[in-house]
């Protein structure tokens, strides 16, 4: 008689944004140069501006900064914990222009059009095709007529099959600091990348006080697969920018940030 042997998990499998705990740490660790971009996308259309799956509102605030009324959508508790503390100790000049909402990028209705939604390094978490139709017909929805919708892709093309990186230490307001570190894998296959995240609080004497584990995972977007869904999904390309610095895309770039408006 055969023993058949245990159903190997599939590393791929369930796959979800792995925010939950870890909010307060996120954007110690992000990269913030893309701010001037929507600051001047957001002088060139007005408001209101819809900022889906918003974090811990990094642009919302930066935008709401400079006079802009922002509508944050964001799904994970934990990061919408930390922008409703932000918002709390903000100025009110600032915290009266801006409103958090929760809910999914991927299926939402609000009772309001937008002249710019933008979609700052998120879209990868819709994870299938299906996901990703989805949450560019509830832009097309959203967005004003003239309106200009922002999406922030790193293509499939150019991201590591398997790799592992340590972030420099952070430095946190009560004397500790945070490290990160993590492994990506990707299947081009399945067109989806996992990321095992570790984060490492230590008091200033150096001794870990917590440690926080977490998987996420977003889909590989190859650029074929782009430029069917935003033709699906109604929309038309307006420009393309390989950088924040609005450097031209190319088959080498490491982002591909494109304005698209709705088609006629």
């Amino acid at each position: 008689m055969s023993v058949l042997s245990p159903r190997k998990e599939d590393p791929y499998e369930n796959l979800e944004p792995g925010y939950e705990g870890v909010g307060e740490f996120f954007d110690r660790f992000a990269d913030s140069s893309d701010l001037p971009f929507y600051i001047r996308f957001a002088e060139r259309c007005g408001s209101p501006i819809l900022d889906l799956a918003a974090g811990t509102g990094r642009v919302t605030f930066a935008l709401a900064q400079e006079g802009h009324e922002v509508v944050a959508l964001e799904q994970s508790e934990s990061m919408l914990s930390i922008a409703r503390r932000r918002r709390q100790t903000s100025p009110q000049v600032v915290s009266d222009k801006i409103t958090l909402a929760k809910g999914s990028m991927l299926n939402f209705s609000l009772d309001r059009k937008f002249p710019l939604v933008i979609i700052p390094t998120s879209f990868g978490h819709a994870l299938t095709r299906e996901d990703q139709l989805s949450t560019l017909r509830c832009v097309h929805e959203h967005l004003s007529d003239e309106g200009l919708f922002i999406i922030d892709i790193f293509p499939g093309e150019m991201q590591y099959e398997h790799a592992t990186f340590e972030d420099d230490s952070v430095h946190l307001e009560d004397g500790c600091t945070v490290t990160r570190n993590g492994e990506i894998r990707s299947d081009p296959g399945k067109k989806l990348m996992r990321m095992d995240l570790q984060y490492t609080v230590r008091d200033s004497e150096g001794k870990i006080i917590k440690q926080v584990e977490v998987v996420s995972g977003a889909a590989l977007i190859f650029n074929n697969d782009v430029d069917h869904i935003v033709q699906e999904s109604g929309f038309e390309v307006v420009e393309e920018f390989g950088d924040f610095e609005s450097g031209p895309y190319t088959s080498e770039s490491g982002r591909r940030i494109i304005v698209l408006r709705k088609g006629d």
